[in-house]
């Protein structure tokens, strides 16, 4: 009978990730315990994000208010008055910003610092035949993206 083999998992030391990685981490931590239970997260879609989240998002990912906007099915006025007006989040938008900090925390995971993930988004993608970058506005798009993360975590691309 064979033996099992043991794997450790390997912790990489916040004092080795760049100072933007670490931010990135620091803005997704609230958002963390969504990513592991689908009670929590359902629950936080039904009462809304705080109107931080966008905010959170937008830093994160490095984006223009016009980007984000066209990311999340927002005119940019509509984007502005969520991010003034203090209130919590549609399910609806509640939803997509989850999706995409549970995104942008795989892809930190998956490529090893924000950097490498976002030089990433812009790029073509022959595993999934689109530019990740133009699939972050639908759920299915991000959905996409996951999977195609994971298939570069186990070595099996295009």
């Amino acid at each position: 009978m064979k033996a099992s083999k043991e794997y450790q998992t390997i912790e990489i030391k916040p004092s080795l990730l760049s100072e933007r990685t670490q931010e990135a981490l620091t803005l997704i931590k609230p958002y963390e315990k969504l990513f592991t239970s689908p009670k929590a997260k359902h629950d936080a879609i039904k009462k809304g994000l705080e109107p931080k989240a966008i905010q959170d998002w937008i830093e994160i990912a490095g984006v223009t208010q016009t980007d984000a906007a066209h990311i999340l099915d927002l005119t940019e006025p509509t984007l502005r008055k969520y991010i003034k007006a203090g209130k919590e989040l549609n399910t609806g938008l509640s939803e997509h910003l989850i999706q995409l900090f549970e995104l942008f925390d795989k892809g930190m995971d998956t490529f090893g610092s924000l950097e490498e993930f976002k030089n990433w988004l812009p790029h073509h993608n022959i595993g999934i035949d689109a530019v990740p970058m133009d699939l972050l506005d639908t759920l299915t798009g991000i959905n996409i993206i996951k999977s195609e993360l994971i298939r570069i975590d186990y070595g099996v691309t295009a």
